[in-house]
């Protein structure tokens, strides 16, 4: 039987979220459908499905976001939805339908890649690599604090959306790997058109929203996304003590806490929460174009130099190529023949890029001088990619 991949056609959402529904038999259908119409930057070409005959059996999503890098952003493609039909299993169908979704992201100017899996080893064949980031997790003070007034904590209402999405972005302006949000996307991917999202509580002051907290409780508290106007990062203690005595009284004393190491959040952690413990959460990357990606970053790059005059040059050798950098103190330029070079995984330069891994890190021995000037390029930062964006 003629075997087909291509991208899908309006028409065929149906066929595919029955693809999606026979492959992951755990989660429910209608979660599935937010990629077609929840997300404002879906495409049709970002889904791309495997037919047997005239029938789909398989499918992958990309879905297309902008992250920021300090005041740059890149353009994520996240790999989501990678199923095919149990009978059609072990034929290389997810296989090939990757490789598509590589081709399209490159076409379409996709600087990254990124995923979540629980097996490394299928991606990894096609490219992607590992990159542990820590997570969090810890139990409950027994003993919490009587809330103060000053801010009133309330759960999320209808009319908060755009209170809200102005509120994540001051409060995520230049931090690293956060989605750059649209009202649009928030309504459509957390499904706020047909309810206001659960686990979600916001502080005022004045009658004004200055902060919010998004924290499911099940048999455990998630802390998921926290954010705050910058001129009101008091109010992260009241609405974490908020949501950390709803969970004591609902008798859960452990929380998941994936939140970046930013003091305002760890200073209000370390008060409520004891017994901590970090363990790896292991997201998945790949570049997608190497020189693209680095010539946007150099506007960034140019700036972190200005602020302290440095000067050096460093070339990075990847597997897929190599870009080299001279810093000349007032900024930084394209070099190809900048030396030394330092050799570096995938996961390791994005690691560098985003800030969740500094110079230090590198396994490599290096001269301390390239040490130095990888530090002032790719500084550490408390980056996050929220979990709200999941996909």
């Amino acid at each position: 039987m003629e075997v087909t991949f291509r991208a899908i056609r309006p028409d065929e959402f149906e066929a595919c979220l029955d693809v999606w529904d026979a492959a992951f038999e755990d989660t429910p259908r209608e979660y599935f459908r937010k990629y077609f119409t929840g997300d404002p930057w879906f495409h049709p070409e970002y889904t791309r499905c495997a037919f047997e005959g005239t029938r789909m059996v398989s499918a992958v999503q990309i879905v297309r976001r902008e992250v920021r890098v300090g005041q740059v952003t890149l353009t994520l493609g996240g790999i989501a939805n990678v199923g095919t039909v149990p009978a059609y299993r072990s034929k290389g169908y997810s296989t090939q339908l990757l490789r598509d979704a590589i081709t399209v992201m490159e076409n379409e100017g996709f600087d990254f890649s990124m995923l979540f899996t629980g097996i490394h080893g299928f991606y990894a064949r096609l490219g992607w690599e590992s990159a542990p980031v820590q997570v969090m997790s810890a139990e409950i003070r027994p003993e919490l604090p009587e809330p103060e007034g000053g801010y009133r904590i309330r759960p999320l209402a209808d009319a908060d959306l755009e209170a809200l999405c102005a509120c994540y972005e001051q409060c995520n302006a230049g931090r690293s790997l956060t989605v750059v949000r649209s009202p649009a996307y928030l309504r459509g991917w957390t499904g706020w058109d047909e309810r206001t999202p659960d686990g979600v509580f916001v502080a005022e002051a004045a009658g004004k929203l200055v902060g919010y907290i998004v924290a499911p409780i099940g048999d455990r508290l998630s802390i998921i996304e926290v954010g705050w106007l910058p001129a009101y990062s008091e109010c992260v203690f009241p609405l974490i003590l908020h949501v950390a005595r709803l969970a004591s009284e609902r008798q859960v004393t452990h929380a998941r806490l994936q939140i970046p190491r930013d003091h305002v959040l760890m200073n209000v952690v370390r008060n409520l929460f004891h017994r901590f413990v970090w363990y790896e959460h292991a997201p998945m990357v790949r570049v997608i174009r190497l020189q693209p990606l680095i010539n946007k970053l150099l506007p960034e790059l140019s700036w972190r130099v200005q602020t302290v005059g440095a000067k050096g040059t460093v070339r990075l050798r990847l597997q897929s190529g190599t870009v080299g950098l001279r810093a000349t103190g007032d900024g930084v330029v394209r070099d190809a023949n900048a030396l030394p070079e330092v050799i570096l995984t995938q996961a390791q330069l994005l690691g560098l890029v985003f800030g969740l891994v500094g110079a230090e890190e590198l396994p490599h021995p290096m001269p301390p001088q390239t040490r130095a000037l990888l530090n002032v390029l790719f500084p550490r930062q408390p980056a996050i990619y929220w979990e709200w964006d999941g996909f």
